[in-house]
């Protein structure tokens, strides 16, 4: 099986690393030729225990490939991976413009059936979106390619992607057709032989699922901030309470850590990117405003 990934940002780069782990067949494309260059070279642009070492091996295997050509990536993949940057907008929307950028280029270059999976964080519409972009260049040619849209979000902790990607909690998958069903499971059949679960589910519920996982997160983190400061003024342990209300099964020991708040890459783009989907519903988030 051969699989292409378009963008070796952290998440782009870790996952198609960790797919020819597996034994696929993995090219992974950017836009960035310098950046490509090096990593043909052995140069990693990030940092991440195991992916420097992974890395080197796969390609010495000819299992993973690094080029610059969608179109030559193209050739023999089944599934194309979106794992693109989505900044945030000045409204805390997420930018697709990269996104759609990549699904008209692919619809241009295809030529049979292909799998487009969303692997970037994403709000929900964004498979539709990308569907009509594709259907839109496909308007403009003499032949009609078969194609599928999934999604497939992302849960990797920096620091420790590799385990989080190749024994994941959860494989979520968001899909609305039974050949993109069968071509998932089959990609993620040796995690599914060591007992990872593979939740399917439709396409908005996994484009949420990820969004609602960090805010999720993100909440637990503000909560016990607000627990430490009144710890504070009433004269309590906060570290003692944490340990009090970790200990309970539901509510479990982390994330519960008391500190300068939530911050990273993701968190604060995710809660401020859900809010906005709530507003664009004419659904108010009461609690991710306060977070």
């Amino acid at each position: 099986m051969k699989i292409s990934v378009v963008g070796t940002g952290y998440v782009g780069l870790v996952s198609g690393t960790c797919f020819a782990e597996t034994g696929i067949i993995t090219s992974c494309v950017d836009i960035d030729q310098e950046k490509i260059e090096k990593l043909n070279q052995g140069i990693v642009p990030i940092y991440e225990p195991g992916l420097e070492k992974m890395i080197k091996r796969n390609v010495e295997k000819d299992r993973l490939f690094f080029t610059t050509s969608i179109e030559e990536s193209l050739k023999g993949s089944e599934a194309v991976f979106i794992a693109v940057g989505t900044p945030p907008d000045e409204d805390g929307s997420a930018d697709l413009q990269y996104v759609l950028a990549v699904a008209r280029e692919i619809a241009t270059h295809m030529t049979d059936y292909k799998l487009i999976i969303t692997k970037s964080t994403v709000p929900v519409g964004t498979a539709e979106k990308v569907r009509a972009a594709i259907n839109e260049v496909m308007a403009t040619r003499d032949d009609k390619i078969p194609f599928d849209v999934a999604s497939n979000p992302e849960f990797l902790k920096e620091g420790d992607a590799i385990d989080d990607f190749l024994k994941p909690d959860r494989i979520v998958v968001g899909t609305d057709s039974e050949r993109a069903e069968k071509l998932m499971k089959r990609l993620y059949k040796p995690f599914l032989l060591n007992g990872h679960p593979l939740l399917i589910m439709d396409i908005p519920s996994a484009e949420l699922t990820k969004y609602a996982a960090n805010s999720m997160l993100a909440t637990k983190i503000s909560f016990m901030n607000d627990i430490a400061n009144l710890c504070e003024i009433v004269g309590a342990d906060v570290n003692s309470v944490r340990k009090g209300i970790g200990s309970d099964s539901r509510i479990g020991n982390k994330f519960i850590y008391p500190g300068v708040g939530y911050g990273g890459s993701c968190f604060p783009k995710d809660v401020k990117a859900l809010i906005k989907t709530g507003i664009e519903n004419n659904h108010s988030l009461e609690i991710l405003k306060s977070v």
